[in-house]
């Protein structure tokens, strides 16, 4: 179990599944009815739209700034492992989170910020090793560090600071997630 699955409790429910190693046809079977609950959900659009929100703008983001210069200040092109490694950390942020504002750094990495009101935001840019740099402000208290992706494509720390952002507020300034409740954090459930 990652560090990560240890903070939130593990990952269950109807959109993201729990691993196993079982092998009967009673096994088999509950996993392939998990499979098309988890697709049917995914292809709705109240989940759907929430999940692939952040990945249509990180595409974007990758054609944007897709050669050298694109900023009109000598930016380099998107680290093709940069928007890999985006991808894994979006593709791991739970459906119920809110999704963040997507953007390439002019050094080829990729930005993920969220602003959750006055003096409430997290923002992490995403580099070519799996190196996550971030900072995040709540009130007075600002924190910054280094961490790398884990196995679940978020590191332990960033989920909390994400977390403890969400959980008592709604984004006010972020356009792509207007409108998204913010559920307790034992309750998110991580895609696997």
């Amino acid at each position: 179990m990652s560090t990560a699955e240890a903070i939130r409790g593990g990952r269950s429910g109807p959109v993201f599944q729990t691993r196993s190693t079982a092998i009967s046809d009673t096994a088999k079977l509950l996993a392939s009815m998990g499979e098309e609950l988890q697709k049917h959900l995914l292809d709705s659009y109240t989940v759907g739209h929430a999940a692939e929100r952040g990945l249509d703008e990180l595409e974007e983001v990758r054609k944007e700034a897709s050669r050298e210069g694109w900023d009109g200040y000598g930016g380099k092109p998107v680290n093709p492992e940069a928007y890999k490694n985006a991808r894994l950390f979006l593709e791991a942020i739970p459906a119920t989170a809110p999704s963040p504002e997507v953007s390439a750094d002019p050094d080829g990495d990729i930005a993920l910020d969220w602003v959750f009101g006055y003096k409430k935001a997290l923002t992490i840019s995403i580099g070519p090793a799996g190196r996550c740099t971030f900072a995040w402000m709540r009130g007075q208290r600002t924190y910054q560090g280094t961490e790398y992706l884990d196995d679940d494509g978020i590191p332990a720390s960033i989920a909390q600071a994400l977390w403890e952002l969400a959980r008592d507020t709604r984004p006010v300034l972020s356009r792509t997630s207007l409108g998204c409740q913010i559920p307790k954090y034992g309750e998110w459930q991580f895609r696997q």
